[in-house]
């Protein structure tokens, strides 16, 4: 990783490269996948964010790891992007999916302590589950568009150079 004495006069030691330089280097060493396609890593950025959304609290990073084995993508970046719903973010997946199964059943959420029932509580756990699932496919297909474009303007950026 440091160059010694040995260096050519081209290459620059790591206490001159900037910040970019330092990412790049980042993402393209330490994740791997320099040699993958754009397809390959945005698919698995796109499967992280799917199963990081996904209501299988607990195992989300299990099963990122074996649908990324399974389909031959980077475990490395399904760990990382399926780390979407932490606690920063919680909040946004948990409304978000809510409000997505509220809008598919046309059922207005009532906010009122006053009429806490079986039912409700059934009501509002079907539209959670069922907007879960549908933000987390819409979510995986966005990650995909746009790590894919992403992927492809810095690596035609890095081939012109």
């Amino acid at each position: 990783m440091y160059a010694g004495k040995n260096q050519s006069d081209n290459q620059q030691t790591p206490q001159q490269l900037t910040w970019k330089q330092k990412l790049k280097n980042f993402l393209t060493s330490d994740f791997k996948i320099k040699h993958e396609s754009n397809e390959k890593v945005a698919a698995a950025v796109a499967v992280g964010v799917l199963v990081g959304i996904l209501p299988i609290w607990g195992f989300q990073m299990m099963v990122g790891v074996a649908i990324a084995q399974f389909f031959g993508l980077n475990r490395l970046v399904v760990l990382a992007t399926s780390n979407i719903s932490l606690p920063p973010m919680i909040v946004g997946v948990l409304y978000g999916s809510y409000m997505c199964g509220c809008l598919i059943f046309n059922d207005v959420p009532e906010a009122s302590m006053d009429n806490i029932s079986l039912d409700m509580m059934l009501s509002s756990g079907k539209c959670y589950f069922v907007g879960a699932i549908i933000l987390a496919i819409i979510s995986a297909a966005i990650a995909y568009i746009i790590s894919f474009l992403l992927l492809h303007l810095l690596r035609r950026k890095t081939q012109q150079q």
